[in-house]
């Protein structure tokens, strides 16, 4: 089934969020910043994430290069 424009936007704006997120994060911002920032809890700025992610950015397995 194709999408249609307005979803394939929303699709793109959600990556683009996400990749947003993660460099927050990479960049030392700590989640409950991130999700302050956002108005959002940390629980839902977790579910946003594929698991475990967060924790990976912030323990330098994953950086912002």
């Amino acid at each position: 089934m194709a999408h249609s424009p307005d979803e394939a936007l929303l699709e793109e704006l959600s990556a683009i969020k996400k990749l947003l997120i993660l460099q927050a994060l990479a960049s030392g911002y700590k989640q409950k910043q991130v999700a302050a920032t956002l108005g959002v809890s940390e629980a839902t700025l977790s579910r946003m994430l594929p698991k475990g992610i967060a924790k990976e950015v912030n323990h330098g397995s994953i950086s912002a290069d």
